[in-house]
């Protein structure tokens, strides 16, 4: 196998150069950020080193290449059993710090003295995890809820099961599959400056570049020339084709135009949650679509905010949500209120602007996990003499 090292300024142009070199064919082996330049001029840019099989043509394509391999993030089932693994290895952690305190009374120990922690059985207002949910931003019924679920255990126990707890009620769900027996369409919709066409482009570029999918864009978004540009600018840079519409004839000859295609993603104008007479204008135009509908949300809005979007945008009948902004959110206590008390799941993440680097399938333990990311520094450390 020959190997081949590019450089470019995204992961995305450099995913373009290799599959105009190479089509499917190429092995991805390893990925990193790197410096060029001068010394006061330099800039990063992503390396990514494939290798090229070296074999006949024929016998090439009765090889997979669906996509390229050799990291996680192209091989989702290596990191689906590996999260399964994760989880295996909480719960027998937890199952066994359980059953050294039935036993002996003990949690572990710290240069061979046993650590004796009480059992957490204060009120729940008085609960010390309360403290760190609420700080997070997590309502306080929805707190108080969550840790009437926690059974009583050592405290430092209980912060790996309320994690646990917290994510098991988070709702995850309708992402897109990596392949169709039919044609795929999802149209995102939301409020004015949540990110969609940039989330758009994101989808576009996995499914295109890291699927090999027949991809189509369609805008909505014609009042805004600049989203329209900037969605044109990153169709032909993929070379994906773009079809703009402005009604519900034009749609429907938009989706007649790409019958064939794989996969079509709608990017459509952003409008005020309180904007009624254009979101049921949105909505009418929007009626040829069958298809995946996504709320498209920002992490950056307060708990109010993120319910109120949800109510009103609820006309389009969404069959997930999109949380953009990660990145930018001081806290996720919000996104949790919000998974807890909406309808519909969530799929995906976005964490910052790079296309089609940030974007994840919606992971609830890691919401969890970053919600509870100060429970342990809230709470006292364990000593020989002052057990936690």
């Amino acid at each position: 196998m020959q190997t081949k090292t590019y450089l470019a300024p995204t992961k995305l142009e450099a995913l373009l150069k290799i599959r105009e070199e190479h089509g499917a064919d190429a092995i991805i082996l390893s990925e990193r950020t790197v410096q060029k330049g001068r010394l006061l001029g330099k800039k990063p840019m992503v390396e990514i080193v494939v290798g090229i099989p070296e074999v006949e043509p024929k016998a090439l394509s009765a090889t997979s290449k669906v996509e390229p391999k050799g990291i996680d993030e192209y091989d989702p089932t290596q990191s689906r059993l590996r999260k399964l693994e994760r989880d295996v290895q909480e719960i027998r952690a937890l199952v066994q710090t359980l059953h050294a305190y039935l036993t002996n009374g003990e949690v572990g120990s710290q240069n061979g003295v046993a650590l004796e922690t009480p059992l957490i059985a204060a009120p729940l207002d008085e609960h010390p995890l309360l403290r760190p949910l609420l700080a997070a931003g997590v309502e306080h019924e929805v707190a108080l809820e969550l840790l009437r679920r926690v059974p009583r255990i050592p405290q430092n126990a209980a912060v790996d099961a309320l994690k646990r707890t917290l994510a098991a009620r988070i709702p995850i769900g309708g992402m897109l599959t990596r392949e169709s027996r039919h044609r795929q369409v999802a149209a995102l919709v939301g409020p004015t400056g949540v990110g969609k066409t940039t989330t758009i482009a994101k989808l576009a570029a996995i499914h295109a570049l890291d699927y090999n999918r027949r991809v189509a864009l369609l805008s909505l978004d014609t009042y805004r020339i600049g989203a329209i540009q900037q969605l044109r600018t990153y169709a032909e840079l993929m070379r994906l084709p773009l079809h703009i519409a402005s009604s519900a004839a034009e749609v429907q000859e938009g989706l007649e135009l790409f019958a064939e295609y794989d996969l079509v993603l709608i990017d459509t104008i952003g409008r005020g949650q309180r904007d009624e007479a254009h979101l049921q204008e949105m909505r009418t135009a929007l009626q040829p679509v069958k298809g995946v509908m996504y709320l498209t949300l920002s992490a950056t809005a307060d708990t109010a905010t993120l319910l109120d979007a949800a109510q009103r945008f609820a006309v389009f009948e969404p069959d997930a949500i999109i949380l953009t902004k990660l990145d930018e959110a001081a806290r996720v206590g919000n996104c949790i209120n919000l998974a807890l008390r909406s309808a519909q799941p969530l799929a995906y993440f976005t964490t910052g602007q790079r296309v089609p680097e940030d974007i994840v399938e919606a992971d609830a333990y890691a919401l969890a996990c970053r919600a509870l990311s100060e429970t342990v520094q809230c709470l006292p450390k364990a000593t020989a003499s002052n057990p936690v």
